[in-house]
C-alpha cells in the first residue's frame, strides 16, 4: 500500500505514474524521487491550465506557469502556494545534477502529494484525502514505476475530463492538506531553500561538519551559560574548512535583531576554535541581516551570500582604506574629476556604502566612473562591477568607453537574448534586463556578484521601479546625476543616506561653462499666437474656416465623448492645449522651421546649417515637422532631416550617423529619445517644440547642446555657444516657476483596480451593509479576489521580499476578517505596486475602474463622481449609436438604455453597478480608435520676436579670480620675489594668504582646489606653480654652487627639467629627484656634482619658506 494509490483508484493513471515513482524513490533515489514530483506537479498545472482552455507557449517554463495568475488564484493559498514552489525549486535542483538530500526529496514528496490532494478535493474528484503516512514510504525500491518521458495532458485521465467548468472557474482557495509540521520546520525549509539558492549543499545529520557545506545544529564551545555549550541553527564551511558564516534564526512572529547578539557570541566561538571570525548573520525568515566583519553597521539583506562572495569578504578584512588616489590622466584628465573621485574615495573610507555625484551633462560623468573603477581596482576595493543606465543605447555608449580606456578589463552588456559573459568584471545592463535576470527562480548572479554598481542618472523614479536591483544585491552604490544639487529630491538623497542638497561632490553648469568646459547658449523666446491662444473662430477668414469644417462634423457627431458631457458647439475657438496634439497647423510648423534655417547658427561658412534637434510634442507631430521640411526645402534631400523616436526602427543607426560631423542627417526631430544621454559635441541648435514642466527634463535637454567642439567653424574656430529657440514659452516658465512642477506618479490600472476594492471592502465590513444579503456577498467576494491576488505574489521576486512582513500577512486568511483604514493604506501603499503588470484587456480595466469609484461613492461621502457618471453615460450613448448592429452590443442593450435612463440613476444600487461593470467591460474593445482622430489644418500664425533669454549664470571661479587678480599685479613685490627666486619673509607669506584666503576667496575654497595639488599646503608653492620662474635666473644659480667647471648638454637638459618641474608643481624636493621619474635614472649624469645638485634644488624649495628673523633659521 501507498499513499498515493488513490489517484490510480481514479483511473488517473498518468498522474499516478509520476508520483508513485516520487513515492518509490524517496528513500533509495532522492533525486529521482525530486524530479517524479515535479514532473507530477507540472502535469497538474497543465491540466488546470488546459481545463480554463488557456494555451500555453512552447518554451514556457514551469515557473511561468505556476507564478501566472491562472494557476495562482486557482489554488489561491499561501501555504500551498510555498508547497508548490518547493516541489519545482527542489526538481529543479535534481534536473540540474544538484545533490538533492533524502530530507528534501521527504519534503517535496510531502508537499506534492498535499498539493495533489488540494487540488482534487477543490475539482470535487474526491470528497476527502487522508493525511501523509510516511510509515507507507518504502525503505528500497520495490516495484519499478514506468514514467512518460514528457509530461503530456492527455485525454485518458477521464476523472479529470469530467470536472464541472464552474468548479475550476471557482474563486474558491483550495483547502490545505493537514500534516504534522512545525512553524519552525516551516521556516528552516524556507532558509534552506534561500541558502540552496546560493549554493549551498544542507548537510541533514545534526552536529556533523564539512567543507563547503552548509551545516545544522553545529555544537560550539564557550557560550556564556551554564553549560557553556551552544547550538548555532547553520555554519557555513569554507572549502579549507574553516566557518564562513553563522545564521541563527528566530521565529517569524519576533524581531531578528533577537538573535543578533546569540549570532555575534557563536561567532566569537567558532574564531576562537577555528582562528577566523565567520561573517553573521540573523534572520525571523522575512527579514535577513549581515554583519560582515569589515567595519559596516548591520545591512539588511535579500538572500545568502555563495561561498566565493563569503571568501571574497572575508579576505577583503584584511584591505586598508583608499590612499592612491592618483588618477590615469588618459582617462579624467580635469582637475574637478580628480576632486570628484578623490571625494567618494574618501567617503568609502568612512564606512558609507553609498556615495551621489552631481556632474552637469557634458562634464565627463562616464570618464569620472571609470576613473573611479581604475582607483578602486588598483586599491584592492573592487573586482566587480555593475554599471546601469536607463536606455540601451546608453548602456552601449557607457561600454564602449569603459572598453576604449580600460581595454584590459574584461567587460560584458546583458540583453535578454543575445551572448553575454555572466563572468566579466564590468557588466553593462539597462534596469529592466537586470530586473529580468533576478526576479526569476534561476538567479545566474548571486547576491554578492558585484562589489560595486554605478547608476548612471540616479533619481527616485529609478529606485521606485527598479528597487528590487538594489535589494537584491549587496554591493557598493555610487550614484550619477545632471540634475543640480538643489533639485535633486528629497528621496534620493535619503537612499543615498545624505543630507539634502549635500551630494559627495558637485560640478554643476555654471562651474563648468565658467571654468570653460563647457559652452553657453544664446535663447530666443519666439511668439506664435496660435500656440499661446489656440485657435479663435471669430478671426479665421472664410477658408479658415472651411477647413475647419470636418472637425466640426466630428465633434457634432460624437458629441463630446471625450470627458463631459457638453456638447461642442458646432464651431468653436480651439484651446492651446490642443495644438499639436488633437489639431496640427502646418503655418506654425513652416514658421519654426524656416526662423531655424535662416537664423540658426550654420557651418561650412554659412553654407549649411549646423547640428540641430527638434523637440516636438509627440510622434505625429514630429512626423508632420519632417514633412513640411521635405516640402520647403526638397533641395537637401531625403535624410537631412530625420525622424528619431521609439517609433523608428534601428533609430540608433540613425543616432550614430547625426553625431558624425559633416554627415546627414544634420537636423533630428525627436520625441523623448533625444531629450537626454547623446553625446553629439557638434550641436550648435535646439529648437523646444513642445511644453516641458520638469526643470529637470529641461535642463536635461538643455545639456544636448553645451558640449565643446574644436574646429566646427573651420581650423582654430571652436563652438564658442549654442542657440535655443523657444516656441513653446518654456523660458518664461521657468523665470516664474525656478523649480518647475514635479511629475505625480501615475498609478496603473491593476494598482487603481486593487485600492478601489480594498476601499470598498473595507466600507462594506459596516453592520448596515453585512445585514443587506448582496452587500456581505459581495463584501466576502471583493476579499476573496483582493486575497487571491495577494497569493499569487511569488517569494522568488525581490521586490516581494521587500514587503516580505506584509505579503505574508495578507496572505493569512485571519488578516482579511476585519480590515482597518490602516490595512487598506498598506494594501493600496505596498501590496498594490507589488501585483503583476499586464496589457490585457486596458480598455475593460478602464472601465472596471470608472464603475468600482462610482461604487465607492455610494459607501463614502469624501468621493465625488458625477464626472465618472457622465463618463459612463457617455460611453453607453456611443455603444448605442455607433455599434448597435454588433451581436455584443445588441445582446446587452436592455443594459446600456437603463444606463442611459434617469431613473436608473436615482435608484442606483451596488448590485445594480456591478451589473453594468459585468454587462458593459467587455464591449469597451469596440471603442477603441473612436476618439482618437487628429486633424491637420493651415490657419495663418502670427508670429513674433519676443527677446532674448538669459543663458546660464556666468559665476568667476575661484581659479579664474587668482588667474585674473595674478594676471593684473604683475609687478607686485611678493609675486616678483616669487618669480625671481627670491627669499619671502613671513610678511610675503602672510600678504599671500590675505589675497588667496580674503581678497580672492576663503581659506576652504583655498584647500578645496588645492587639494590634489603636490605642494598646495604652501601658498607660495602654489603661486609658483601657476607664474612660474625666470628660468634664466633659476638655471644661473647653479653656477653659485659650481667652482669653475661646465656642464654638458645632458647635465643641461636634467637642470631644465628640474626648472620645469618646479613651474608645473610649485616646489621640488631632493626626495623627488631621487626617488621619481624622469629623474631617478637620469641622476647618474650628475654623480660629479651630487653635492652642488642637493643645495641647488635645497635653495629652489627654501626661498619659499620664510626665515626667522632672529636666528637666520626657517620658520
Amino acid at each position: 500500500m501507498r499513499n498515493f494509490d488513490y489517484i490510480k483508484d481514479l483511473g488517473l493513471d498518468t498522474l499516478h505514474r509520476f508520483c508513485a515513482a516520487a513515492e518509490e524513490n524517496q528513500v533509495s533515489n532522492p533525486d529521482i524521487s525530486a524530479i517524479n514530483a515535479r514532473k507530477a506537479l507540472e502535469y497538474l498545472v497543465r491540466e488546470i491550465y488546459k481545463m480554463k482552455g488557456l494555451a500555453i507557449g512552447e518554451r514556457t517554463s514551469l515557473f511561468e506557469l505556476v507564478d501566472g495568475e491562472p494557476f495562482s488564484a486557482f489554488i489561491g493559498d499561501n501555504k500551498v502556494m510555498m508547497a508548490v514552489h518547493y516541489v519545482r525549486k527542489v526538481g529543479n535542483n535534481a534536473a540540474h545534477l544538484v545533490d538533492v538530500t533524502k530530507r528534501e526529496s521527504f519534503f517535496a514528496l510531502l508537499n506534492i502529494y498535499n498539493v495533489v490532494g488540494a487540488v482534487l478535493l477543490k475539482l470535487r474528484v474526491v470528497d476527502e484525502v487522508r493525511p501523509f503516512d510516511k510509515a507507507l514510504i518504502p525503505s528500497k525500491v520495490e516495484q519499478v514505476v514506468m514514467v512518460p518521458t514528457e509530461v503530456k495532458v492527455l485525454s485518458t485521465d477521464k476523472a479529470l475530463q469530467a470536472v464541472d467548468s464552474e468548479v475550476v472557474k471557482s474563486q474558491e482557495s483550495v483547502v490545505e492538506i493537514e500534516c504534522d509540521i512545525t512553524e519552525a520546520e516551516t521556516r528552516k525549509m524556507y532558509i534552506d531553500l534561500m541558502l540552496k539558492e546560493a549554493g549551498w549543499d544542507i548537510l541533514t545529520t545534526e552536529g556533523a561538519v564539512q567543507p563547503l557545506k552548509a551545516c545544522i545544529e553545529v555544537e560550539v564551545k564557550g557560550m556564556p551559560n551554564t553549560h557553556e555549550v551552544g547550538y548555532v541553527d547553520y555554519v557555513l564551511f569554507g572549502g579549507n574548512g574553516k566557518p564562513l558564516a553563522v545564521v541563527e534564526a528566530k521565529r517569524t512572529s519576533v524581531s531578528p535583531i533577537k538573535g543578533k547578539h546569540q549570532a555575534e557570541l557563536y561567532a566569537e566561538c567558532l574564531e576562537k576554535q577555528y582562528g577566523v571570525r565567520p561573517v553573521i548573520y540573523y534572520t525571523n525568515g522575512f527579514e535577513t541581516y549581515i554583519i560582515d566583519g569589515l567595519g559596516y553597521p548591520p545591512r539588511r539583506l535579500y538572500g545568502f551570500h555563495t561561498a566565493n562572495d563569503l571568501e571574497l569578504m572575508i579576505q577583503q578584512r584584511g584591505r586598508k582604506d583608499i590612499s592612491d588616489f592618483s588618477v590615469n590622466d588618459h582617462i579624467t584628465d580635469r582637475a574637478y574629476q580628480k576632486m570628484a573621485i578623490k571625494a567618494v574615495c574618501e567617503h568609502l573610507n568612512k564606512k558609507h556604502r553609498k556615495a551621489l555625484l552631481v556632474m552637469a551633462t557634458g562634464t565627463g560623468k562616464t570618464r569620472v566612473s571609470i576613473s573611479l573603477v581604475d582607483v578602486l581596482m588598483r586599491n584592492g576595493w573592487v573586482k566587480n562591477v555593475l554599471f546601469l543606465a536607463d536606455r540601451i543605447s546608453l548602456v552601449g555608449q557607457a561600454h564602449k568607453n569603459f572598453v576604449k580606456l580600460l581595454p584590459n578589463t574584461t567587460t560584458s552588456v546583458l540583453s535578454d537574448n543575445g551572448e553575454k559573459d555572466l563572468n566579466a568584471r564590468i557588466t553593462f545592463s539597462t534596469y529592466q534586463t537586470m530586473i529580468n535576470f533576478i526576479d526569476t527562480d534561476e538567479k545566474p548572479f548571486s547576491v554578492g556578484r558585484f562589489d560595486l554598481i554605478i547608476i548612471d542618472e540616479a533619481h527616485r523614479s529609478i529606485f521606485g521601479k527598479y528597487g528590487a536591483i538594489f535589494n537584491y544585491f549587496d554591493s557598493m552604490l555610487v550614484g550619477l546625476t545632471a540634475t543640480p544639487r538643489n533639485e535633486v529630491d528629497k528621496s534620493t538623497y535619503d537612499i543615498f543616506e545624505m543630507e539634502q542638497g549635500v551630494p559627495n561632490y558637485a560640478y554643476e553648469l555654471e562651474d563648468a561653462v565658467s571654468e570653460g568646459y563647457l559652452v553657453n547658449y544664446h535663447g530666443y523666446k519666439r511668439g506664435s499666437m496660435i500656440l499661446k491662444e489656440g485657435i479663435k473662430y471669430a478671426n479665421l477668414t472664410d477658408e479658415e474656416k472651411k477647413q475647419m469644417e470636418e472637425i466640426w462634423e466630428y465633434e457634432s457627431a460624437i458629441k463630446g465623448m471625450q470627458k463631459a458631457l457638453d456638447d461642442h458647439p458646432e464651431a468653436r475657438d480651439i484651446a492651446n492645449s490642443e495644438i499639436f496634439n488633437y489639431i496640427f497647423n502646418i503655418d506654425t510648423i513652416d514658421a519654426v522651421l524656416q526662423d531655424l534655417m535662416e537664423n540658426g547658427q550654420k557651418v561650412q561658412y554659412g553654407e549649411r546649417i549646423g547640428k540641430s534637434i527638434i523637440f516636438a510634442y509627440n510622434h505625429r507631430h514630429a512626423e508632420l515637422i519632417v514633412e513640411r521640411f521635405h516640402i520647403l526645402y526638397p533641395e537637401y534631400g531625403a535624410e537631412f532631416c530625420v525622424l528619431i523616436d521609439n517609433y523608428v526602427t534601428y533609430s540608433q543607426d540613425l543616432i550614430n550617423r547625426f553625431e558624425v560631423r559633416d554627415n546627414d542627417p544634420q537636423i533630428a526631430v525627436s520625441v523623448d529619445m533625444l531629450d537626454t544621454g547623446i553625446d553629439v559635441p557638434d550641436v550648435l541648435n535646439l529648437v523646444f517644440f513642445k511644453v516641458v514642466k520638469s526643470k529637470i527634463k529641461f535642463m536635461q535637454m538643455i545639456g544636448r547642446g553645451t558640449r565643446l567642439s574644436q574646429n566646427i567653424f573651420g581650423d582654430g574656430k571652436d563652438k564658442e555657444c549654442f542657440y535655443i529657440f523657444d516656441w513653446c514659452r518654456n523660458f518664461e516658465y521657468f523665470e516664474k516657476n525656478p523649480n518647475g512642477t514635479t511629475a505625480s506618479t501615475t498609478l496603473s490600472l491593476t494598482e487603481r483596480i486593487f485600492g478601489l476594492r480594498a476601499e470598498i471592502a473595507f466600507h462594506l465590513q459596516h453592520q448596515k451593509h453585512q445585514e443587506d444579503d448582496y452587500c456581505k456577498t459581495y463584501h466576502d467576494e471583493l476579499k476573496s479576489i483582493l486575497k487571491e491576488q495577494v497569493m499569487a505574489l511569488s517569494d522568488s521576486h525581490i521586490t516581494v521580499r521587500s514587503k516580505w512582513e506584509q505579503v505574508s500577512h495578507f496572505k493569512k486568511d485571519e488578516s482579511w476578517l476585519s480590515l482597518s483604514e490602516v490595512d487598506v493604506h498598506t494594501l493600496k501603499g505596498d501590496i498594490a505596486p507589488l501585483l503583476p503588470k499586464n496589457s490585457l484587456d486596458p480598455t475593460a480595466k478602464m472601465f472596471d475602474a470608472l464603475t468600482l469609484y462610482i461604487e465607492l461613492s455610494l459607501l463614502s461621502d469624501e468621493v465625488n463622481a458625477d464626472k465618472k457618471i457622465a463618463q459612463v453615460k457617455n460611453i453607453a450613448e456611443l455603444l448605442v449609436e455607433k455599434k448597435a448592429t454588433l451581436p455584443q452590443v445588441q445582446a446587452k442593450m436592455e443594459t446600456l438604455k437603463e444606463v442611459l435612463s434617469v431613473v436608473a440613476w436615482e435608484n442606483v444600487s451596488l448590485q445594480w453597478l456591478e451589473k453594468v461593470r459585468k454587462d458593459l467591460r467587455d464591449l469597451m474593445q469596440f471603442l477603441k480608435g473612436t476618439n482618437g482622430r487628429w486633424f491637420v489644418v493651415d490657419i495663418e500664425d502670427v508670429i513674433s520676436d519676443e527677446g532674448e533669454a538669459e543663458g546660464v549664470p556666468m559665476r568667476v571661479s575661484y581659479k579664474q579670480r587668482i588667474i585674473d587678480f595674478l594676471a593684473g599685479n604683475r609687478n607686485l613685490p611678493v609675486l616678483k620675489k616669487i618669480y625671481n627666486l627670491e627669499q619671502l619673509s613671513s610678511d610675503d607669506i602672510n600678504e599671500l594668504e590675505r589675497i588667496l584666503w580674503q581678497e580672492l576667496g576663503s581659506k576652504e575654497d583655498y584647500a578645496t582646489y588645492t587639494q590634489n595639488m603636490l605642494f598646495g599646503g604652501n601658498v607660495a608653492a602654489f603661486i609658483r606653480s601657476l607664474i612660474g620662474v625666470d628660468r634664466r635666473e633659476a638655471l644661473n644659480k647653479f653656477s653659485d654652487f659650481l667652482a669653475d667647471s661646465t656642464l654638458n648638454a645632458e647635465q643641461e637638459e636634467f637642470l631644465n627639467t628640474i626648472v620645469q618641474y618646479v613651474c608645473e608643481n610649485g616646489d621640488i624636493t631632493k626626495e623627488i629627484v631621487v626617488n621619481e621619474s624622469p629623474f631617478d635614472e637620469r641622476l647618474v649624469l650628475f654623480t660629479p656634482y651630487m653635492i652642488p645638485l642637493g643645495r641647488y634644488i635645497d635653495n629652489i624649495h627654501n626661498v619659499i619658506i620664510p626665515q626667522s628673523a632672529s636666528t637666520g633659521t626657517y620658520a
